[in-house]
């Protein structure tokens, strides 16, 4: 087969291998009928010119067509995927600190292609299902999904296109097999959290290779006539194949840290050698995802002592992993999302941990890295991705094809181009520092999910308040400030937009509803909001209503730990925020052609000092500061009955 190449589209052919005997006996469903393979598949490279005007490039992701991908493998192809369950850029950074005295050190920063990944999900900040969704099934969902689209439709997953092209196929974690990540590989759900469901629905579509925790979860569905148990190490070191499905679980749940030690429980690094050496038997070929989940876990508890040691053990788990397959094997090293806002102050060398701040106790839209080597790898290199792109790469080398490029869709994720022009661009730089605080422009969108606002521009995570007031009811002359004054002092938001003493030029702008975003932190969907990020209703003007919203900011337009933000100057790009209608109205649509308008300002922590950005901008560059700001104008825009735009938004005055 001729090497393979890059192609930029929404098609491609494929290739089915022939119909083989199942491996390791009845877990494989009968292979599908074998296909011709094209001739010189992959060879012509779709140009840009030739792309769909619906399907665009991503953000930063052209390749000159010159560049061709490694070689396609010489043999049945290898594919394997390693997740660092909440990894991010500076995790590994403090492992090679914390492993080798120096960062990037670790074996996994070797491999010869690296790139960036965006995150978000539907829901704007991703949880593991949804993150793990997309690399599965390349289709994006909401939190909480395993294996299903937005609408609940189940979509076909790697290890079911592996199973059909009789590869073997493998899931090893530190989490139990029914957690997030390897879940959303194999079972189709609506909720990760439903244990029970997701063990059986996991059971009854069992890889040929699981190796991970979860005792409880599997007690009562497995049958040991057919499936080979093993619950130790010693006993995972003493398997060999005989025709049957391999499952190894090593502790009622999840696996201890690394750094509280192991008792009976198999490293990583061992399961992961083991499931290559029996995938390896397969004469088609196998697909294995290999997590190192424990990494979030610690995060979520803003615990670098164990933090580090889980990096470090996922890592020596590639290392082992790469000295298993062939040279030709497709190899790819990520993260889900990263965890905690992690930042490294300082190295302390070689076995001590060193020393850090944590942003939160939750997952964060940094962007994560990726890694590889092999057939398709180098698609990444050198390049920012969403990581839908990650499914198409590893389905391309699965079936040994070319690359399709994965369909975009809108997402809450503070990168602008999806969202229609700017209504309304700034016109002073920043008082409170160009490089820290500034908002450059206000976008405004609308479709059947709801209200959509962009805000180019960067923010401090420590300093400052975006308030973007929403009039739902543009012309009726009701709303703060007409409906009395704002007094809710509980909560930090709350009191902060109580603090700010705005008035409007118009006295036909009254506002029902206020997003906020305390010190640059994010809110998603799924949920109300915190204390700092979300939907208020402010009509009770004493006791505000949290309503359902998804705020985020591109990765980059975050002023973080008194450093500038990387990403200022850089257009379309900012806080980015959508409002489902039912926060709005009440109703999953407007139900009726609806006129609205919005507001944006950019105050001081507490509310209590205004700068002089505001969207539309101030008449002046002079800070309004400490006493009452009069906002200008609004952006005022109608909408129809089903959500979309009617017109182009206008501003006021």
């Amino acid at each position: 087969m001729s090497p393979l190449r890059h192609v930029v589209g929404t098609s491609g052919a494929l290739i089915l291998l022939g119909a083989s005997t199942p491996w390791l006996g009845g877990c494989q469903p009968a292979a599908s009928p074998a296909k011709e393979a094209p001739d010189h598949v992959g060879d012509s490279v779709m140009t840009t010119q030739d792309s769909p005007a619906d399907s665009p490039l991503p953000d930063d992701t052209s390749r000159a067509d010159s560049v061709p991908h490694d070689s396609a493998s010489s043999g049945p192809p290898q594919v394997v995927l390693f997740i660092g369950d909440g990894m991010g850029i500076e995790s590994v950074a403090g492992a090679g600190d914390f492993a080798n005295g120096t960062a990037g050190t670790l074996g996994l920063e070797a491999l010869p292609y690296r790139g960036d990944l965006r995150t978000a999900s539907l829901s704007g900040i991703t949880d593991s299902a949804a993150s793990g969704t997309v690399m599965a099934t390349g289709t994006k969902t909401y939190n909480g999904h395993l294996g299903l689209d937005r609408d609940l439709n189940t979509v076909e997953n790697l290890v079911e296109v592996a199973k059909s092209l009789g590869m073997g196929t493998g899931m090893v974690t530190t989490d139990r097999l029914s957690g997030a990540t390897p879940a959303s590989f194999v079972v189709h759900t609506e909720d990760r959290y439903s244990y029970a469901d997701v063990s059986a629905g996991y059971y009854a579509a069992l890889p040929d290779v699981s190796l991970g925790g979860g005792t409880d979860d599997f007690a009562g569905l497995v049958d040991t006539a057919a499936v080979d148990v093993v619950e130790t190490a010693t006993d995972l070191a003493a398997w060999t194949p005989a025709g049957r499905p391999l499952l190894g679980i090593f502790s009622p749940s999840t696996f201890p840290y690394v750094y509280d030690t192991y008792t009976t429980q198999p490293t990583l690094a061992e399961m992961t050698v083991k499931a290559i050496d029996a995938l390896k038997e397969n004469p088609n070929g196998f697909f294995l995802m290999v997590e190192g989940a424990r990494i979030d876990h610690a995060e979520h508890a803003n615990d670098a002592t164990r933090v580090f040691p889980e990096t470090v053990a996922f890592d020596e788990a590639i290392t082992a992993g790469l000295g298993e397959l062939s040279p030709d094997a497709t190899v790819l090293v990520t993260a889900d999302h990263e965890c905690g806002g992690l930042h490294i102050v300082t190295n302390n060398g070689v076995g001590v941990t060193p020393a850090v701040d944590w942003r939160y106790n939750w997952h964060t839209n940094a962007d994560v890295g990726i890694w590889g080597r092999g057939p398709l790898a180098d698609t990444f290199d050198g390049q920012r991705l969403d990581n839908a792109w990650v499914h198409a790469v590893l389905q391309a080398a699965i079936q040994q094809t070319a690359v399709v490029a994965p369909t975009e869709v809108p997402l809450v994720d503070g990168y602008l181009a999806d969202l229609p022009a700017a209504a309304v661009t700034q016109s002073w730089d920043s008082s409170f520092g160009t490089d820290y605080d500034r908002m450059d422009a206000l976008h405004v969108g609308s479709d059947a999910d709801g209200l959509r606002i962009g805000v180019d521009g960067v923010w401090e995570d420590d300093a400052s308040a975006i308030f973007v007031y929403v009039d739902i009811d543009y012309g009726d002359g009701t709303g703060w400030p007409h409906d009395g004054a704002l007094t809710d002092t509980v909560g930090f938001g709350d009191a902060a937009l109580s603090n700010a003493k705005l008035t409007f030029a118009d006295q036909t702008f009254g506002a029902e509803r206020a997003l906020i975003s305390m010190q640059a932190e994010e809110a998603f969907r799924g949920l109300t909001g915190t204390d700092n990020a979300g939907l208020r209703d402010i009509t009770a003007g004493s006791d505000f209503g949290w309503l359902e919203s998804a705020t985020n900011f591109d990765s980059g337009n975050e002023s973080l730990f008194n450093a500038p933000a990387p990403d200022a100057g850089v257009a379309d790009e900012g806080f980015e925020a959508q409002i489902p209608w039912a926060s709005l109205y009440g109703t999953d649509t407007p139900g009726v052609e609806r006129r609205l308008a919005v507001v944006a300002v950019l105050v001081n922590d507490t509310g209590t000092y205004v700068s002089n950005q505001a969207l539309p901008p101030f008449p002046s560059a002079t800070e309004a500061g400490a006493g009452s700001a009069e906002l200008p104008g609004e952006v005022a825009f109608t909408v129809d009955a089903d959500g979309a735009l009617v017109g182009d938004p206008v501003t006021v005055p």
